[in-house]
């Protein structure tokens, strides 16, 4: 599409109506068909045309109140196949034409942006072929990094798989390892905060990010790292590890000579015992 600009300065007072008779602004060959009705986005913004007649008709390149903006060179708001079918100042984006303003440079857009010289049109930059806003755009393996890229990782099953490739944790939805904690937290870690471990579930486990227990549970088989000792609250998931071993308390304890005792052992004797922790042996 040719855009041929006369010579003759088109002085237009914003907001006013004025005829532009001869107006020689065209987008093919609009001049050889006067029933040809189309639209131009000018520097002062939107232009109706009959033919070569061409009418200011708002401060903005705006369709309301334009007509039915037919023929090529439509302002903001007309459908487009590509940005060619756009006028000068506006860009095709979803099949609309969308104002994107003028320029002479890439200097005269604003970020994100770069000027088609030929139209003299700020247009998008376009984005990297393997550009992405969230994990799940990218493909299995990979992961969307901070600069909005694809970048490649690793796959797993589970958050052991990934760690033992580098990697902080597993997102199981798509079998791809992530770096960084899980943020369904971590079975797993020293505790830095000064708030009370919550209480869980037998078989459960509590779980805890960058230090501070979340205040939610975890099954102990669904744990992204061997439980913590002190975390494991049942005698049976305590007894099973080999770095763990269970501490019980006991009741009407005394010692051979009848008096009270507190902690079960040797000289002291109780006349139950129970399950009280799990600690690292």
């Amino acid at each position: 599409m040719n855009k041929l600009l006369s010579t003759v300065s088109l002085l237009v007072t914003a907001g006013a109506l004025s005829t532009l008779t001869g107006c020689e602004l065209y987008f093919g060959d609009h001049g050889n068909n006067n029933n040809d009705t189309w639209t131009y986005c000018g520097s002062d913004r939107l232009y109706q045309c009959q033919g070569d007649s061409c009418e200011w008709v708002s401060s903005t390149c705006s369709t309301t109140g334009s007509g039915t903006g037919q023929g090529s060179g439509g302002g903001s708001g007309y459908e487009c196949s590509s940005n060619t079918d756009c006028a000068a100042g506006c860009y095709c984006s979803g099949g609309t034409c969308t104002e994107g303003g003028f320029c002479s440079t890439d200097a005269d857009c604003g970020t994100g942006y770069h000027c088609d010289t030929q139209r003299s049109s700020c247009e998008p930059n376009t984005p990297p072929a393997n550009s992405c806003d969230y994990d799940n755009q990218c493909p299995q393996g990979q992961y969307c990094a901070p600069d909005h890229t694809c970048q490649a990782t690793c796959t797993c099953t589970n958050d052991t798989e990934a760690q033992n490739q580098g990697y902080g944790w597993c997102d199981e939805t798509r079998d791809t390892c992530l770096p960084g904690q899980d943020p369904a937290g971590s079975c797993g870690g020293a505790i830095t905060c000064n708030t009370g471990m919550p209480t869980c579930p037998s078989g459960q486990v509590a779980v805890s990010i960058d230090g501070c227990w979340t205040g939610a549970c975890r099954d102990i088989a669904a744990c992204d790292v061997p439980a913590t000792c002190n975390r494991i609250n049942d005698e049976t998931d305590c007894s099973t590890r080999t770095d763990c071993g269970p501490v019980y308390g006991g009741t009407n304890c005394h010692t051979t000579d009848g008096s009270s005792c507190t902690q079960p052992g040797a000289n002291c004797t109780c006349d139950s015992y129970f399950f009280a922790s799990c600690a690292a042996k």
